[in-house]
């Protein structure tokens, strides 16, 4: 447990070897889901997982609260637990908004992004009016997430976390490029393994899908992606090795594009 300021946030670390490797989770998943992709990846890393406020062990925060503020408590985190940069940040659906956000606004202590099946902040926009229309024999978890995607995500309240997604949002959408960070981009078969979307829609839904997250290519000049079909959108649950594999090929990109910038100095 580790004091960022009158509050705890609950952290985990395995491995000793730099660099660095973050694992910033979703919504629907607590840190200890990152566990067999931390076990894995501690061989050749130091690697962190954490809860956020409001989630798993960590202490709680009144809300609501924008990506910002968790980009900021991370920040704080790493620092108070002198965990040493750059950093290599892992981030899964509503995590990889967040890692995104924070190489963003540092740059200088990010050494490579995996995003894994990432939150596109269009995606409310594209998807939300693609539901099929209700009936009275939906099952209630068809109606919980039918009223999340198609408004309820722009109140607080609706989150454990209290999250101002409307602001955050608006955050994201601030990011043009990160310039030549190694990132690398894992899609999951996110339409293809979900229950309540009827069969027949799955796989048109999932060329969208796709064609969203292909989007993330734009922000890097050394970006690059896998496919991860055969997962659900909780690759981690899934496929960890999928991402452990990512993880170890964006490690080697960075000591690339670290060997590339000495010599661009040495010139």
């Amino acid at each position: 447990m580790i004091d960022i300021g009158g509050r705890r946030l609950a952290l985990t670390c395995a491995g000793s070897e730099s660099p660095s490797v973050i694992l910033e989770t979703g919504l629907g998943a607590e840190s200890e889901e990152w566990a067999l992709v931390q076990r894995d990846t501690s061989t050749n890393a130091h690697v962190i997982r954490y809860d956020r406020a409001n989630r798993g062990a960590s202490d709680g925060i009144p809300g609501p609260r924008t990506a910002l503020d968790m980009v900021e408590d991370l920040h704080t985190l790493l620092q108070v637990a002198e965990v040493e940069g750059p950093h290599i940040l892992v981030g899964h659906s509503f995590g990889g908004l967040l890692v995104r956000l924070y190489a963003h606004r540092y740059p200088e202590e990010v050494a490579g992004i995996v995003l894994v099946d990432a939150m596109h902040e269009d995606q409310f926009d594209v998807f939300g009016p693609l539901f099929p229309p209700a009936t009275h024999s939906d099952p209630p978890e068809l109606q919980r997430v039918r009223a999340f995607w198609q408004g309820g995500w722009r109140f607080p309240g609706t989150t454990a976390e209290r999250i101002d997604f409307v602001s955050s949002i608006r955050q994201a959408r601030e990011i043009e490029s990160l310039g030549d960070i190694p990132l690398h981009i894992i899609i999951a078969g996110t339409f293809l393994h979900q229950p309540l979307v009827p069969p027949q829609l799955r796989e048109r839904l999932q060329k969208r899908w796709q064609a969203q997250q292909m989007q993330f290519l734009m922000l890097s000049n050394r970006a690059t992606y896998s496919l991860a079909l055969s997962s659900g959108h909780f690759v981690q649950r899934d496929a960890p090795l999928a991402i452990c594999d990512a993880i170890k090929d964006t490690i080697a990109a960075a000591s690339r594009r670290s060997f590339d910038l000495l010599r661009a100095s040495a010139r």
